[in-house]
């Protein structure tokens, strides 16, 4: 999950304030991982795609749009083709909440995300 975080320009620190403050489950299907896949493999960060996309193979997040953290499922299937909706289809209450307020962000406006920036920790709100 280190690896992951750093490509996400997050700190271990603030990937285990994103998972606290969703109660250690998937912030979409209320899933946590069972005790044998508890691994941080387990955990994928969501980012908002509109924000970064991947240019290169250095390709890294901003840090601003991470969304959450998601089960592969989730990640994969729920997000991924809930966003290709049109907007007249999207009815999945779940997934409208955690779109518009998701856990990321909540903590980003509270102060409590510090972000990797040129490999040196940097408070930033949103």
């Amino acid at each position: 999950m280190a690896r992951q975080g750093r490509r996400y320009n997050l700190t271990a620190g603030d990937v285990r304030a994103i998972l606290e403050l969703q109660g250690g489950v998937c912030a979409l299907c209320g899933e946590g991982p069972e005790r044998e896949e508890a691994s941080s493999s387990y955990w994928h960060i969501d980012h908002d795609h509109r924000c970064c996309a991947p240019s290169d193979a250095a390709w890294s997040i901003c840090g601003g749009c991470v969304r959450g953290l998601l089960c592969i499922g989730c990640n994969a299937r729920g997000v991924a083709w809930y966003e290709f909706l049109p907007l007249d289809r999207r009815d999945w209450g779940r997934m409208n909440d955690y779109l518009a307020n998701p856990p990321g962000r909540r903590l980003r406006l509270a102060g409590g995300l510090q972000f990797l920036l040129g490999g040196i920790v940097r408070d930033r709100l949103a």
